[in-house]
């Protein structure tokens, strides 16, 4: 653990994020680096409306804030983006081998839209390029 130079924290407006938020913040003051709070965008392509895609931007803009208050709280400098695109193929994109991703876990969907769904965490697991820690929330 002493090559991580970053922890990547991918988010999305849940109460798991925030979970992750808090664990993600705890190993970056751990560790002694700074976190990126990122959020993936895949709704673009279907939006054909300005003054709706504005409004989602809006959105996202203040979750972030919130989350990079949460971070803030546990000492840790933090800075938010957000990118447009598939979730996991951004994620993989965004990091780097001296990264570290700590990410929520959550189950959307049961029966078999479990089967046919694709993971996000699952898919960024298999093709990052640097360790990843999953967060799953007991309930």
């Amino acid at each position: 653990m002493e090559n991580i130079r970053r922890i990547i924290i991918p988010v999305d407006d849940t109460e798991d994020s925030t979970n992750a938020v808090k664990e993600g913040a705890f190993f970056a003051k751990l560790l002694g680096v700074d976190a990126k709070i990122i959020t993936v965008n895949d709704t673009h392509q279907f939006m054909s409306s300005v003054i709706l895609e504005e409004k989602l931007k809006q959105e996202t803009s203040a979750f972030l804030d919130g989350f990079k208050k949460i971070a803030e709280e546990y000492g840790v400098n933090a800075e938010t983006e957000l990118i447009i695109g598939n979730p996991a193929e951004e994620i993989v994109k965004f990091v780097n081998e001296t990264d570290l991703i700590i990410m929520a876990y959550h189950e959307k969907t049961k029966g078999i839209d479990k089967i046919m769904e694709k993971s996000v965490s699952r898919e960024v697991v298999s093709n990052a390029p640097c360790p990843v820690l999953v967060i799953k929330i007991r309930r």
